[in-house]
């Protein structure tokens, strides 16, 4: 790990919590989990946004992510697993595995539901407003 931060988790694993690793990336259990079958997947060199990744740092890491999700989903019998990045609390750009098991109630609500954390962050996004990213986005170099 080029870049790494002493006190990183994510930079300083506990090898027994470590699945796989590959060039850019590990697959670890969390030691955080908060279901059985929650899973991380981080880059090995300390960068913070996911902005940031280069694209083998990208490829590498949503390569193992499906990887580690689908044996994951078989191991522990999950529906699906969800893919989350969060990373407020650890500034270490990482994804989580999260299984969603049979009878498990959707995580999306609890995102994009008025009740969830788009009524916390969220506001209604004007047409002209959503046409002027879009051209943005379009536009960049």
């Amino acid at each position: 790990m080029s870049d790494s931060a002493p006190n990183c988790v994510f930079c300083n694993p506990d090898p027994r919590d470590i699945i796989e690793e590959t060039g850019h990336a590990l697959a670890l259990y969390s030691a955080d989990a908060i279901k059985p079958g929650h899973l991380i997947i981080a880059v090995k060199e300390h960068v913070t946004f996911f902005e940031e990744l280069s694209d083998a740092q990208a490829a590498d890491l949503f390569a193992l992510a499906r990887r580690t999700a689908a044996a994951a989903q078989h191991a522990v019998g999950a529906e699906k697993y969800y893919t989350v990045s969060i990373a407020d609390l650890v500034p270490h750009f990482h994804l989580h595995l999260l299984p969603r098991m049979s009878g498990d109630a959707p995580i999306g609500p609890y995102v994009m539901g008025d009740a969830g954390w788009r009524s916390v962050v969220g506001r209604e996004v004007a047409v002209a407003a959503r046409n002027e990213l879009i051209a943005k986005l379009r536009a960049r170099p």
